[in-house]
Order: structure tokens, then C-alpha cells, then sequence
């Protein structure tokens, strides 16, 4: 096959994963889909390859193996380090498969690029990022989105091509949407530290005050530096919670039997419960009150 120059992009669409929740079964399903659209664009690409000076076998040859090169490889790592590469079929039939997957790769154009330096005209590329941020990273701000580099991106010479794979692709996407994934926006905890964090912080130190009174008698600065470490403790635990929450609730989801996210997400719900429940109920007796 002869090298091909790489084909002016008149159309691209690109977008970042923002939700998602998938399992093996909906992962399959979507190579699936993403090869049916492949071997779209290799009936494009073969109706656009010319035969100029190739004789007939050449060019029979060539187009057999346009077609052949549009078979789609993914990659799959998993959260040990162990990857997988090849077809579909061999992939997600792997004994070898990971239980817990932490992404995933496919694009219609290495094996035509990489193996016989040609630049088909109709492109797709995906990276599913399914790793969660760790609970005690501090390092990571709660006030910043939490980063994840899942990604989609269709260019192409034809139009319908690409806004066809393009809305599809976004389409199956936004039917499998991950759950609480507004909690991984920018500036959510912001909101929620004013609304709750701050006002659950006078709280907690007002439900030890007695304790804090009877353990240091007379001494107005001990008292008050251990209402301050109360108040910066409590606020300290409101933010390893919604770094909980996210780890929980993952922006980019891959569901398997074997991971106990179900469990997590149960005592999430029982911590969030049992202490904005003791808050909220001591506020409502304070409103009757007055």
C-alpha cells in the first residue's frame, strides 16, 4: 500500500467524559458499536482509494487490506498494572481480563498509520480514565473539579460520518450517567463547606463545650485554643468525607462484582446520616424553641 499524506480535518468533534458508569457487558457493547461505525469509514476510505499505476492484484490486495486494517485493537489496563491488546473478541474473552479495569483505548487508525503509514480520511479516538482520587490525598484540592482524562474525538473528511459516530457515541454516553457526579464540579465544595461544613463545625463545638469547660478550669486561652482545634478538626473530617464521597461515587465508573463499592457507598450513607441527622434534628429543637 502506498504511504498516504495525512488528509486536511474538515470536521472534528471532540468532548470530555463528564459522567459515566459502565460494567464488562456495556464496555463490549460500545466496541461493538465503535466497530460497526469503523467499518463505515473503511467503505468511505475504500471508495475514495484510487487505483492509478497498481495493477488490478495490487489493488485488490491494498483494498482488502484497507478493509482488514480497520478491525479495531483496544487496550485495557487494569488496576495491577496488567494490560490487554488485540481485537475485541480476544480482548473481552480473555481469561486474562482484569477484574478491575482502570482504562481503556481504542482508535480506528494505528494499525493504518503504524503498520502501513497511511492516514485514512474518517477517525475516531477514545480514553476511558475509570481511576478515582484517593480519600486522604490532600494534596488534591476539594474546591478544583476532580481530574480525569476520559476523552472522545471524531475527525473526519465527511460530515455525516463524523456527526453520525459523533451523536451516537454522546448518546450511549448520556444513558449511562455515574451517580452524584455534580459532586466532582468545580467549586462544589465551596458551596457545601458554607451550607453545612461551617455551621456543622459550631455545632460540634458547641455539643463539647461542656466538656471542654469541665476538662480546663480558669484558663481562657486553653479554652479557646481547644475550641479552635475542635472547630479546624471537624472541618478536617467534612473534607476527608467529601473526598469520600467522591472516591464512592466515581466521575468515570467501571462496576464489577468483585470491587465493594456498594459497601462503601452503605457506610458512606450511614456516617452522612447518623451526623447531619443528630445536626439537623438539634436545629429543628433549637427553631421550636424559639
Amino acid at each position: 500500500m502506498e504511504a498516504g499524506r495525512k488528509p486536511r480535518i474538515k470536521n472534528r468533534q471532540k468532548m470530555n467524559v463528564s459522567s459515566l458508569s459502565l460494567d464488562k457487558e456495556d464496555l463490549r457493547r460500545f466496541c461493538d458499536i465503535l466497530q460497526e461505525r469503523a467499518n463505515a469509514a473503511a467503505e468511505i476510505e475504500v471508495g475514495l482509494f484510487e487505483q492509478n499505476n497498481q495493477t488490478d492484484e495490487q489493488y485488490a490486495e491494498n483494498i482488502k487490506t484497507l478493509r482488514e486494517s480497520f478491525l479495531l485493537r483496544v487496550t485495557i489496563a487494569g488496576k495491577d498494572g496488567e494490560e490487554l491488546w488485540g481485537p475485541i473478541d480476544e480482548v473481552f474473552c480473555s481469561v486474562n481480563y482484569p477484574e478491575q479495569v482502570k482504562s481503556l483505548y481504542v482508535d480506528s487508525e494505528s494499525t493504518l498509520r503504524y503498520a502501513h503509514n497511511y492516514y485514512p480520511h474518517n477517525t475516531f479516538k477514545i480514553f476511558f480514565d475509570f481511576s478515582k482520587p484517593r480519600v486522604f490525598d490532600l494534596s488534591l484540592l476539594p474546591s478544583t473539579g476532580t481530574p480525569n482524562e476520559s476523552n472522545v474525538e471524531v475527525n473526519g473528511y465527511d460530515a455525516t460520518w463524523v456527526n453520525g459516530v459523533f451523536s451516537e457515541i454522546k448518546k450511549f454516553l448520556d444513558n449511562r450517567s455515574s451517580k452524584m457526579s455534580f459532586v466532582h464540579n468545580h467549586s462544589v465544595y465551596d458551596v457545601l463547606l458554607w451550607i453545612l461544613g461551617f455551621p456543622l463545625s459550631f455545632w460540634v463545638c458547641s455539643k463539647l463545650s461542656s466538656t471542654i469547660e469541665e476538662a480546663v478550669v480558669d484558663n481562657a486561652f486553653i479554652n479557646s485554643a481547644l475550641y479552635l482545634y475542635t472547630f479546624v478538626a471537624t472541618l478536617f473530617i467534612f473534607r476527608v468525607l467529601f473526598h469520600y464521597l467522591r472516591w464512592v461515587c466515581p466521575l468515570v465508573e467501571y462496576r464489577c462484582k468483585g470491587n465493594l463499592m456498594l459497601a462503601h457507598r452503605a457506610l458512606f450513607s450511614i456516617l452522612s446520616v447518623g451526623w447531619f441527622g443528630q445536626f439537623l434534628y438539634d436545629i429543628a429543637k433549637w427553631i421550636i424553641k424559639t
